[in-house]
């Protein structure tokens, strides 16, 4: 009888030894691999910092929009969707000395817009906004009573004015001009001064006003080559559909 009472307590403690080492094999365990967890769990956080802000500086560096200064030089500044200046184009060395002089890099555009213009200091600065649909509402916006226009950003004629030297700005009033006087050249266009751009134009539509007697004709004149989706700085848009040239029509004696 004390022997089976024995061995039934040796099997009892066999029990929690077995536990003690059940126990002291689960500590080792989580020892082991919790060191390995925390730093996985680092370098999950540390990618998606990488990654959030990879995409912000890719918002930050893409232009949304072009804004272009125009006199007797040009300058075009490409902005992105929050507002900033994020490049800067010059055409020629004056406009190069003008910028150096005058640093607009991550700047509002407003306020770099304006600062060129000072600079330029002199009659006929135009500023020419173009820009994503979704955008000119904003840029108008923080222009506020500027009374700019804002023109959609179209591929075609922003690529048309790189191959032929010219801002934006400056090649829409030579579209304008071209449509009131198909003999004028890009070559002539581009060695005018934008003040002397829109003198022709005003020229122009005054002798086409001036044939037309009463003005009963079939265009209308525009001075920057109104364009599809037209934004005001009032907000109201134009869906025009394509640009107006002073028209040809039968005066009245």
């Amino acid at each position: 009888m004390d022997e089976r009472l024995r061995r039934a307590f040796d099997a009892v403690r066999a029990d929690a030894d077995l536990k003690n080492k059940t126990s002291d094999a689960l500590e080792r365990r989580r020892t082991r691999f919790a060191p390995r967890r925390r730093p996985m769990a680092a370098a999950f956080a540390a990618l998606a910092l990488v990654i959030l802000t990879a995409a912000g500086g890719l918002a930050y560096t893409t232009p949304a929009a072009a804004v272009s200064v125009d006199a007797d030089t040009s300058v075009e500044l490409a902005v992105n969707a929050f507002g900033r200046v994020v490049g800067v184009r010059c055409y020629d060395d004056t406009a190069q000395a003008l910028v150096d002089a005058t640093p607009v890099l991550h700047q509002d555009w407003t306020q770099a817009a304006a600062a060129l213009s000072d600079a330029l200091s002199e009659e006929g600065v135009t500023v020419t906004v173009s820009a994503d649909s979704g955008h000119c509402e904003r840029l108008l916006s923080d222009a506020g009573s500027a009374g700019l226009t804002c023109y959609t950003l179209d591929t075609d004629d922003a690529q048309a004015a790189r191959d032929a030297g010219l801002s934006l700005g400056k090649y829409r009033a030579y579209l304008a001009l071209s449509a009131l006087d198909p003999s004028v050249t890009q070559d002539e266009a581009g060695e005018m001064t934008m003040g002397e751009l829109q003198q022709c134009i005003d020229a122009c539509q005054g002798h086409a006003y001036g044939q037309q007697g009463y003005g009963q004709g079939s265009g209308q004149g525009n001075g920057y080559g109104q364009t599809a989706g037209e934004t005001t700085s009032s907000g109201q848009g134009s869906g025009s559909g394509g640009r107006h040239g002073a028209g040809h029509g039968h005066g009245h004696e």
